[in-house]
């Protein structure tokens, strides 16, 4: 699972003889007292968690902090030097034979804190990818020592920016298509607090049902999943909403004079707005609005 993720994000260990990254010669040596090496670095974590647990009951934040197992895996892949080091989250379950509670590790349910660490022919370090859903600070910079390579503020507006210049081109013959995708990526942007590129691309995009039948939608996916890797941001990140404001105005001109401005996110418009063809070959713009009925139709008949 950690692998094949398509959601993680790239990391620098600080400068200095930081504990953690001392300790990864040694894991990869396979030193005699590597076992004491793995239980400090255990204890290193419990640590940060107790700390930071300490700080979120003052706070009356009522997270609690699961329990777990701290794992190193040393391992080669495709002849790649590399290292996973993972928190496998421990849940509460009754043991079936005399009934009681107990925490044990659930091998169904993937939630786990990881770094994959990659060497190369020198055993030097050579990336570091953080896997956490959560994108837990204590994990990352208390507990790992590390520096996000590009920082949730970067991240956020570059991600928006790349996504949106890689619809531009479908603005002029597949308009509609090109609104409505456009308006619910920025949803997504604007409703969730973490992204995971992969829920663009899967579930933004790739769902996504045309207006247009000739749209190239399966083009329009590969494009936007290979952005991240062309272009230089992390595919998992905090969302900076002051980083999206500017990315929400639209206007379409309908008429001389005459515009439709959309200055945010509208949840279902494809259920909101659409666009009419009589049989005369009238086209029309339809929108469902109570409010701008009523306003409309006494507009009308006051003049």
């Amino acid at each position: 699972e950690i692998l094949q993720s398509s959601n993680k994000r790239t990391y620098h260990f600080k400068d200095g003889n930081t504990e953690i990254k001392s300790s990864l010669p040694k894991i990869l040596n396979n030193v005699d007292d590597v076992i004491n090496i793995v239980q400090l670095n255990s204890e290193r974590l419990l640590e940060k968690e107790s700390n930071i647990q300490e700080i979120m009951q003052r706070r009356n934040m009522g997270i609690e902090i699961q329990k777990g197992s701290l794992m190193h895996l040393h391992f080669f892949k495709n002849d790649v030097n590399q290292m996973i080091i993972c928190k496998v989250e421990h849940e509460e379950i009754l043991n079936e034979q005399n009934f009681e509670k107990v925490r044990g590790l659930n091998i169904r349910k993937k939630v786990f804190k990881a770094i994959l660490i990659t060497f190369n022919k020198n055993n030097e370090i050579d990336q570091n990818y953080i896997f956490d859903k959560h994108n837990s600070k204590y994990w990352w910079d208390d507990f790992l020592e590390l520096k996000q390579l590009y920082n949730d503020d970067d991240n956020t507006e570059k991600s928006l920016n790349e996504i949106d210049k890689s619809l531009t081109h479908l603005k002029h013959k597949f308009y509609p298509d090109y609104l409505i995708l456009r308006n619910s990526i920025i949803g997504y942007y604007r409703t969730n607090d973490n992204l995971n590129y992969s829920d663009i691309v899967s579930n933004v995009v790739g769902n996504y049902i045309p207006v247009d039948n000739e749209f190239p939608k399966e083009k329009i996916v590969q494009k936007i999943k290979q952005l991240p890797e062309k272009k230089g941001f992390d595919t998992q990140f905090a969302i900076k909403k002051n980083k999206i404001n500017k990315k929400i105005s639209h206007r379409i001109r309908l008429a001389n004079s005459l515009y439709l401005s959309i200055n945010d996110y509208v949840e279902n418009l494809k259920n909101i707005i659409e666009p009419v063809q009589d049989n005369q070959g009238n086209k029309y713009v339809k929108i469902l609005s109570t409010e701008g009925y009523d306003k409309i139709k006494g507009w009308i008949n006051d003049n």
